[in-house]
């Protein structure tokens, strides 16, 4: 009952427009379900391919789905990501249509580079559009929950797909694909009533495209991470698993099946306490976890190989509930975090540079893995394991250049309200340096219609989730202060304008005026003892100090960027 109970305050906390996508989520999937496992043989047996030029003709979609991955991180900055996304899916349709009419090799070639576009585009839209309609707090929810409708809807997919190909009639291939085409249309046609409001950024963020994006070290070496995760963790699981366990522990077809359900089962029980379980902790050292995880179940994969093979089964199984578990963690930390440091007008192409690494994962992992599944039992498991080592380590070292506000999974404080705008702030009362500082600086860059509101200090979170209010500048929260950081430089982060020199300037005079930190700039005594003096004429009035600030803190941008300007 208390697992109940979670799962329905986990599922309330989201938006109409949340569910309404992930429904049109679940309806896609489903359609890929039914089509997938069917696709080579609707061209072998339905269109009288070989299977060899079939599966080569499909694998062309993996070439141009990182081309197309690219594009949509571009399409999704500059045009918005739900048009993106609608663009995927009829892409998507249109392919799937002209499956239909292949009837030469080349003919399947070419749909498999167009099924290629459409799939390619949908990772780095439709993560960025979650991030457009979820706050920031929230995402890392409603990234896993989209897994497990997907996961949902693939097994769905999958169940209704092999009855209705029971037959292996080519007619029945035909109606797969038929009902995968109206599958995208329904997709796109859900997608297309959901209203969203994209936020305002800074317009010098978007300057730079992908050079600026790759020019972030953070974003750079969880890539890299990424990459070493997706080849000898994600892909080889997946695609080489079932090989590997007949070829070397002689389990057969239907015990790999159930092993898949198992593993299936696990991410959906698990996925939501572990999600859970990351907020408030450090992002990085739970990555890690979960490599240590799929380590301990390579090892476990290997002894169920090498020791008696009545026990295979039983091992391997237990080596894939393991990588459950250190997939649920990675999947609460890897895509949030890329979209919790990407800036709002460069967060598509962030998301694309990440979907790359993981294309690029399943290109280099069951290639290398195959040939190594062939040298013997061992080579396969000590070589992921060994690269899963590595990448723990490069988990650990990325911490240290991710920006302060973004280190720890953020803390769920208030139910996501059916738009993607904030409009209403709420903080301690009695406002020093900070809390003045981060009201003008949302007015000014982030929301020009805000509502401020000032509470006790005691009763903020609370006030937070009665009022579908933001909390800023207090604890444990992302928008807060963070080691030497304070909460202006969180705001700085978070909403990308950090590639303006004189707001980052300011933020270092700001911190030093809010911090005990008084030497970091020469000007942050002086900005504090002007800011605490309207302090003192306007008290008790909280909003009347706030707005009396406003003018001195825009003459201070005006000299930060005369003296960046100089420098």
């Amino acid at each position: 009952m208390a697992a109940q109970a979670r799962v329905i305050a986990f599922a309330r906390e989201q938006s109409v427009a949340v569910w309404v996508l992930q429904l049109g989520m679940l309806v896609n999937f489903f359609g890929n379900g039914l089509v997938a496992p069917f696709l080579v043989l609707y061209l072998h047996f339905g269109r009288g391919l070989p299977i060899a030029v079939a599966g080569a003709a499909i694998a062309t979609g993996g070439i141009t789905a990182i081309a197309s991955g690219f594009l949509a991180g571009w399409s999704a900055d500059r045009f918005g990501p739900k048009v993106t996304v609608v663009g995927a899916m009829l892409s998507n349709a249109l392919a799937y249509a002209l499956y239909l009419r292949v009837t030469e090799p080349w003919h399947a070639f070419v749909v498999a580079a167009l099924v290629g576009v459409g799939t390619g585009a949908y990772g780095p839209s439709q993560q960025s559009l979650v991030a457009t309609l979820v706050r920031p707090e929230q995402r890392h929810r409603v990234f896993t929950q989209n897994r497990m409708f997907a996961l949902v809807g693939l097994g769905l997919g999958g169940i209704v797909g092999g009855f209705i190909a029971a037959a292996e009639r080519a007619s029945d291939y035909e109606t797969l694909l038929t009902l995968d085409v109206a599958t995208f249309l329904v997709f796109a046609a859900v997608l297309s009533q959901i209203p969203v409001v994209r936020r305002r950024t800074d317009a010098k963020a978007s300057t730079g495209g992908y050079a600026s994006a790759l020019r972030d070290p953070s974003l750079v070496r969880l890539c890299l991470v990424n990459l070493a995760l997706v080849s000898a963790g994600i892909a080889p699981m997946l695609v080489l698993m079932p090989a590997y366990a007949k070829v070397h522990g002689d389990v057969g077809e239907s015990a790999i099946g159930a092993i898949y359900a198992v593993n299936t089962l696990t991410v959906l029980l698990a996925q939501i306490p572990i999600t859970r379980f990351a907020e408030g902790r450090r992002r990085m050292p739970l990555l890690a976890l979960g490599t240590s995880l799929w380590i301990l179940a390579w090892a476990a994969m290997l002894m169920g190989t090498l020791g008696p093979h009545a026990w295979a089964a039983v091992l391997v199984a237990a080596a894939v509930v393991i990588y459950g578990i250190g997939e649920c963690l990675y999947s609460a930390i890897v895509v949030p975090t890329v979209a919790a440091i990407g800036p709002d007008a460069l967060r598509g192409r962030y998301l694309a540079v990440m979907g790359f690494s993981w294309q690029a994962g399943f290109m280099v992992g069951p290639a290398v893995g195959a040939t190594l599944l062939t040298v013997g039992p061992t080579a396969l498991p000590l070589a992921c394991a060994g690269l899963c080592c590595v990448a723990l380590v490069g988990a650990l070292a990325t911490e240290r250049g991710l920006p302060m506000a973004h280190v720890h999974t953020p803390r769920v404080v208030a139910r996501e309200v059916a738009k993607s705008t904030f409009v209403k702030w709420i903080t301690r009362e009695h406002p020093r340096v900070d809390r003045v500082a981060c009201p003008w600086l949302i007015e000014k860059f982030v929301d020009k219609d805000a509502e401020f509101i000032y509470v006790p200090a005691d009763q903020v979170m609370a006030e937070a989730r009665a009022r579908n209010a933001t909390p800023y500048d207090v604890k444990d929260v992302e928008l807060g202060h963070r080691g030497p950081e304070c909460s202006f430089d969180a705001f700085v982060r978070t909403y990308g304008l950090g590639k303006d020199p004189a707001m980052v300037y300011m933020a270092k005079v700001i911190r030093g005026a809010d911090t005990a930190d008084k030497n970091i700039t020469p000007e942050s005594v002086g900005i504090e003892a002007l800011l605490e003096g309207i302090r003192l004429v306007h008290q008790p009035n909280d909003q009347r100090q706030r707005e009396a600030s406003r003018p001195i803190l825009d003459a201070l941008y005006a000299y930060c960027q005369t003296k960046v300007a100089a420098a």
